[in-house]
């Protein structure tokens, strides 16, 4: 920003000041600051104050921890990308209403005071719960993501557009589109819906192995498997996530995957 140029003045400083500015450095270095400080942007102080919050627009490891925050108290459902967008913005909005904030989708002092005092209080709360199931991610497949077709084809459209109802590269995929897709590239029909996925296609293994298929539930409002993914080893997935991110790589060790993992199933 640009600096305001004051012009120098001169004037007749008496003996006895003088001597009280010697005798008072630490006075004579505060003045100093405040005169650097007004000689620079006049609005340094809001520019300070303006970096400790967290708004639409932002991107950084902050904004990150934020939705990681928002997504292990089940606010925040999408990719932990530090990228502060309209979603991320809406679960700060249903955060803020839930716990009496001003709802304003900035994150600042006391949205962050309460996300934290919350994070603890649901931590706590899981400690002491039995958990009906967890992730059992040792894969039991000794080869590698290219040693699968099916993971092949998968890894080919990534970055692939998300369309809600789209089964085609051209139109772009749902998650459910994805999946079909994806295994009809390589001679396998599967039904359309995650659900229909989970009651009535393939097998299911206790865990994983690159090339099957991982399957959660309340993703959003809806009963049984809402939500799929292809394994392709290392506790990773390639799934059609959101509109924003398309089709991509997510890693399944994090708190939203694992609260709602439902399980897997092979359809060789």
């Amino acid at each position: 920003m640009t600096k305001l140029n004051h012009p120098i003045r001169t004037s007749v400083v008496s003996t006895a000041l003088v001597a009280s500015l010697a005798f008072t450095p630490a006075l004579g270095e505060n003045v100093s600051a405040k005169a650097n400080a007004s000689s620079s942007d006049a609005g340094s102080s809001v520019e300070a104050s303006e970096t400790s919050l967290l708004k639409q627009g932002d991107r950084s490891e902050a904004v990150e921890s934020v939705q990681s925050e928002l997504a292990s108290q089940g606010y925040y459902t999408y990719n932990l990308d530090g990228i502060y967008g309209p979603i991320t913005k809406d679960a700060v909005e249903d955060f803020q209403s839930d716990n009496g904030l001003a709802v304003d989708g900035i994150v600042g002092p006391e949205t962050k005071g309460a996300l934290s005092l919350s994070g603890d209080q649901t931590e706590a709360k899981s400690e002491t719960e039995t958990q009906p199931e967890t992730m059992n991610l040792n894969s039991t497949s000794s080869g590698s993501p290219s040693d699968s077709d099916v993971v092949a084809t998968a890894e080919s459209l990534i970055g692939e557009s998300y369309t809600f109802g789209g089964e085609t590269p051209s139109e772009g995929f749902d998650s459910s589109g994805f999946i079909n897709y994806v295994f009809e590239q390589n001679g396998i029909n599967l039904s359309r819906e995650h659900a229909d996925m989970w009651t009535s296609d393939g097998e299911h293994v206790d865990s994983p192995s690159v090339g099957d298929v991982v399957f959660f539930e309340a993703t959003y409002d809806k009963e049984g498997a809402s939500h799929s993914g292809i394994y392709i080893g290392n506790n990773q997935m390639i799934h059609a996530g959101t509109e924003e991110t398309g089709v991509e790589v997510a890693d399944m060790n994090i708190d939203y995957w694992q609260d709602r993992y439902l399980g897997a199933k092979s359809f060789d």
